[in-house]
């Protein structure tokens, strides 16, 4: 990978890098195998919505015990901080008029803070996500080593998922669609706020696949309290590589 071509063949991907000839989608190496965007990568599957799921479903059993406990900090820290900011917006809309406004704008203010606190945990997750699919053991301690860009991209993703389902869940959901790869991208290349904009031109750029991954694992993660969302950044770190060409492990 480099920020310039090295040499003939080299190919520019979505992350705006170059990549060598062997790292191009469809490229036949020797022994006959593809990397990703041209069948399979020694036999890691597709990246069709059963491909991925499957992929991550068995990455996930294999390190099962750490990414509940991974869960529950988050969990933990999510609860005390919706508590903390329910608590401080309660205690600001005491003190002024307009009970109607006052309810609607305390809801929005409480999902934003929320959703930005969510946003950072989504990033230390996604580190775990990226370990995962690079073939390393998941290193709690290691997940919760945010850089500055780590925080910002979090906040960017939690700040506008937050404040669109606060005003309504479609807008959430459509937010997630073309924003879930923005924290595994952070994660990743430790990117800030650049990593929205390749965030939604990867889920445009093949919605087949990205969206309709990114559509389900929101319903799982909704429906399981937030237990589906270890899958999520399996697969979305997952779905990152094999887009770009580059190997994941079996």
């Amino acid at each position: 990978m480099s920020d310039t071509p090295q040499g003939p063949g080299w190919w520019q991907a979505s992350d705006g890098k170059w990549y060598p000839p062997e790292q191009a989608p469809g490229y036949q190496a020797e022994g006959g195998y593809q990397t990703a965007g041209g069948g399979g990568y020694a036999g890691t599957g597709g990246t069709d919505i059963g491909s991925v799921l499957s992929y991550s479903w068995n990455k996930f059993t294999q390190s099962i015990g750490e990414w509940i406990v991974l869960w529950l900090i988050m969990i933990g820290i999510a609860i005390v901080a919706a508590i903390l900011t329910v608590v401080v917006v309660a205690g600001s809309s005491a003190t002024s008029g307009f009970t109607g406004f006052r309810f609607n704008f305390g809801s929005i203010v409480i999902g934003t803070l929320a959703g930005a606190v969510s946003g950072v945990l989504m990033v230390a997750l996604a580190k775990a996500g990226v370990m995962t699919v690079n073939g390393q053991k998941i290193d709690i301690g290691a997940c919760f080593k945010l850089t500055g860009n780590n925080i910002v991209a979090g906040v960017v993703f939690g700040v506008i998922y937050g404040f669109l389902n606060s005003l309504c869940g479609l807008f959430g959901i459509v937010a997630f669609l073309l924003l879930g790869f923005l924290p595994i991208l952070s994660a990743m290349d430790d990117k800030g706020a650049e990593a929205l904009g390749e965030s939604i031109n990867l889920s445009t750029s093949r919605p087949g696949e990205a969206m309709g991954f990114w559509a389900v694992a929101w319903l799982i993660s909704a429906c399981l309290c937030f237990l589906g969302a270890p899958i999520a950044v399996i697969g979305g770190s997952y779905l990152v590589k094999r887009f770009r060409g580059e190997p994941v492990a079996p």
